[in-house]
């Protein structure tokens, strides 16, 4: 309800489009204790954007030899103490991570808007790479809001400065399409949806990017059963984009929740340990060893 009261205020009083962005940004600023509760150990690191805002993230180091480097672009809610359980459980298999706050989220100064998210984003991936002390990859997984991010991101660098793979995770292909699509769901913002949608500005949408990208493999993940992003989003995307590619389509039921199944999250070590060979979800352990994976 109160997402329609901000739609149903931007169209009365004529806010433009960059006005009715803060749709898409629900921060919080209250971290939880979830290092605590996870039982994980991190280190607080500070990056500075481009217009000097200081950008806050938790870097988890790896337990036994580093494999490589994951750096975690989240969703549109709360913050990266809620964010990280989606990802933690990767450093006691080898891979460092690197999870960042948008500006207003967390302990991260300013107010959020799609222009901003990319400069916070792209001032965490440009220190670590200045910081970067061995050749293990560096793969950007982006969730939900951060897979758009993530992909604007690296459609943006240059070839020298790509990471070494892409996992897409739960995104939508367009702004104007998920506005449009949320708003349908509901008896009140039905008939509207249509000119609704275009108080929102697609210059971000991955949909118009994402086929920029070159030379960087891609891991789609998608539940069949996402109530809040259709699956089709990442079918237009894994159509977009260039090979080499793969699609996992996820039987758990939700957003964002196939990492709470072990048999997934086995399968996606599997598929990090050949990176950057890419498998089927059902054949990513095959020819490994599962017993050392776990």
């Amino acid at each position: 309800m109160k997402k329609l009261i901000v739609v149903l205020f931007c169209v009365l009083v004529g806010i433009g489009i960059t006005g009715c962005e803060s749709l898409f940004f629900w921060p919080s600023k209250q971290l939880v204790p979830s290092p605590e509760v996870l039982k994980f150990t991190k280190e607080d690191r500070f990056f500075t954007a481009e217009d000097g805002t200081l950008i806050h993230a938790w870097q988890i180091p790896v337990q036994g030899t580093k494999k490589g480097t994951i750096y975690f672009l989240h969703g549109n809610a709360q913050n990266l103490s809620y964010h990280v359980a989606n990802v933690f459980w990767l450093a006691e298999k080898g891979w460092e991570i690197v999870i960042i706050d948008y500006r207003g989220y967390g302990r991260t100064a300013g107010e959020p808007d799609f222009a901003s998210v990319q400069q916070d984003a792209l001032a965490g991936y440009q220190a670590l790479l200045k910081e970067r002390q061995d050749d293990t990859p560096i793969i950007v997984w982006g969730q939900s809001l951060g897979a758009s991010i993530a992909i604007n991101m690296v459609a943006s660098l240059p070839e020298n400065t790509q990471p070494q793979g892409l996992i897409i995770d739960s995104a939508f292909s367009s702004h104007q399409r998920i506005v449009r699509e949320t708003l349908g769901n509901f008896w009140l913002t039905y008939p509207f949806q249509y000119p609704l949608s275009w108080l929102f500005t697609d210059d971000y949408a991955p949909e118009q990017s994402i086929s920029r990208i070159d030379n960087v493999p891609f891991l789609f993940v998608h539940s069949v059963q996402d109530p809040v992003i259709d699956i089709s989003h990442a079918k237009t995307l894994y159509q977009l984009a260039h090979e080499p590619k793969q699609l996992w389509i996820s039987p758990v039921p939700g957003h964002i929740a196939s990492w709470n199944d072990e048999v997934w999250r086995d399968h996606l070590v599997c598929q990090l340990n050949r990176w950057p060979a890419l498998n089927t979800q059902e054949a990513a352990c095959d020819d490994l060893n599962l017993a050392a994976v776990k």
